[in-house]
């Protein structure tokens, strides 16, 4: 589109969309005709909408959010007939940051995304400066993520100042990243506690990101100090398998990988022993391979891209979850058989657990 030259007719399908350079006059829409309720203005079928009550094609409940940092995304999650938001990503609006935001600042970007979720999940993620959303006052080679924010001075209370205050009328949760020791999760369960003792707010529940490979191992020492659990297959895949982010080999699909799949039944497993929820927030979330293999471990919520929702949808519906489980150990089991790293079997365990819950 930014190299179509000017003076082009258009037109902006809003429905669908598309904005479409050079229209064929044969097919470009009359506007004093009415189109019919999910038309768009092509005559196709206005993009789908995942169902009220989403459930698999063995009747599992699965909930479906959007993952989003603005409130543009949020809108189109929820257009799609997302829950809710399931992960924001409240680090993105200030990768050109100068200094550490101030609580007016984050209010200023919280606000318009918060209060389209009033009712709704909302999931809101702790500033996560790291990999390639590091401002220019980090130092490259300093410290970053959450050993960053947690040594800024006033830095986590200003943020979580303004999620309580900017999430009052939500179902709203907070998501501290790239966790690696109970001494994290505990300096910020107390400084929310601080913060809400502060604003009058009543705490909500604090969840930790699963995507260091120790720390999914761990799961089940983690399990009892949060109230939830929140899988980033991006940042675990690409540990495990040793595979940079930034690689072009790097896609969804390696979470179907066993090493990591064990993984991930590791931290399934653990949750559903000490009744905490879990959920997957990664892009894996949105890949038809490694969608059913996710519900067949017991992953009941699942957060996509905002554009993926209806597709989603479409896959979990058509799922069958005992098929997706039988599915999920044969390929434990064979990577167990051929010995293939470790833990496929707390994985193969969880899956058995699975079949027959």
């Amino acid at each position: 589109m930014l190299a179509a030259a000017p003076g082009h007719q258009a037109i902006l399908d809003a429905d669908a969309g598309e904005l479409i350079v050079d229209p064929d006059p044969q097919t470009q829409p009359d506007p004093a005709v009415p189109r019919r309720p999910g038309q768009a203005a092509s005559g196709r079928p206005a993009a789908g909408r995942a169902p009220r009550e989403l459930r698999t094609a063995d009747g599992e409940p699965v909930t479906l959010l959007c993952n989003v940092a603005s409130a543009a995304e949020t809108r189109l999650g929820l257009s799609g007939g997302a829950a809710g938001a399931g992960l924001l990503r409240t680090e993105i609006a200030f990768t050109g940051a100068s200094s550490w935001p101030s609580e007016a600042a984050h209010l200023d970007q919280l606000t318009p995304v918060l209060g389209l979720l009033a009712g709704r999940p909302a999931v809101v993620r702790l500033l996560d400066f790291s990999g390639d959303k590091v401002p220019p006052f980090l130092r490259p080679h300093g410290p970053q993520g959450l050993t960053a924010l947690l040594g800024a001075p006033g830095a986590l209370d200003h943020q979580l100042r303004a999620i309580l205050r900017a999430g009052a009328g939500t179902r709203l949760a907070v998501l501290v990243p790239m966790v690696t020791s109970l001494d994290e999760v505990a300096l910020v369960r107390a400084a929310l506690a601080k913060a809400a003792a502060e604003t009058g707010a009543e705490p909500p529940e604090l969840g930790i990101m699963v995507e260091v490979a120790t720390t999914a191992a761990a799961a089940g020492e983690f399990a009892p100090a949060v109230d939830f659990f929140s899988i980033g297959t991006n940042d675990l895949a690409s540990e495990v398998l040793g595979v940079d982010r930034a690689d072009p080999r790097t896609r969804p699909a390696l979470a179907a990988d066993p090493r990591v799949l064990a993984l991930i039944g590791t931290v399934a497993r653990a949750a559903r022993q000490t009744g905490i929820k879990v959920s997957v927030c990664g892009d894996a979330a949105a890949e038809p391979l490694v969608l059913p293999l996710l519900l067949g471990l017991g992953v009941r919520t699942l957060s996509v891209g905002a554009a993926r929702v209806p597709q989603v949808a479409a896959w979990i519906a058509a799922t069958d979850t005992k098929a997706a489980a039988r599915q999920a150990t044969e390929i434990l089991a064979a990577a167990s058989e051929a010995g293939q790293g470790a833990g496929q079997g707390a994985g193969q365990e969880a899956v058995r657990e699975e079949m027959t819950r």
